[in-house]
């Protein structure tokens, strides 16, 4: 990936987050893009690259062979929001992880977005497991099937992702 498809993808994060969010979250996506094993899936509309999801690798400790991926950040510029753009970014992910032999996938995000691609709300702990008070944004996908069930155990995401504010759910509607 060379520097101008980075930094698009950074101007997604940034503008669909907005003022609040969106400077903080660029730099998470350049973080997780610093990482060899980051999985970027960009859409691109008119040329340019309308929308973009990264995958992280999660590893639950007691199972370390199961192979698990955190969702985040996932943006859409808002020019291209209510096009189809993240329905394709999640379409195309999905069968991208599939792919690969990805077991399962997780994710800390809108409760009424990731349920229509099959994620359902989970109790498999996060790496900070105090802070989940939205438990209805924790969700699973399960790729491999039994693979969810059988999980459990200390969680650990890539280090830039280790920090406590990233899963804490108290101050998010």
């Amino acid at each position: 990936m060379n520097q101008s498809e980075i930094d698009a993808i950074l101007e997604v994060h940034r503008l669909a987050f907005g003022e609040a969010e969106g400077e903080e979250t660029a730099q998470l996506a350049k973080d997780f893009l610093d990482h060899p094993d980051t999985i970027a899936i960009s859409v691109k509309r008119d040329g340019q690259v309308a929308g973009n999801v990264l995958f992280t690798a999660f590893v639950f400790e007691d199972h370390p062979e199961t192979k698990c991926y955190l969702l985040a950040p996932c943006g859409v510029s808002p020019e291209y929001q209510g096009f189809g753009v993240g329905r394709e970014l999640m379409e195309t992910s999905i069968e991208h992880l599939k792919f690969i032999g990805t077991d399962a996938v997780f994710v800390l995000g809108v409760p009424t977005f990731y349920p229509r691609y099959g994620f359902v709300p989970t109790d498999k702990q996060t790496p900070y497991p105090d802070l989940l008070t939205a438990h209805e944004a924790w969700m699973a996908l399960e790729l491999t099937a039994g693979t969810v069930q059988r999980l459990n155990g200390t969680t650990k995401a890539i280090p830039q992702f280790m920090q406590a504010h990233w899963w804490d759910t108290s101050g998010r509607g």
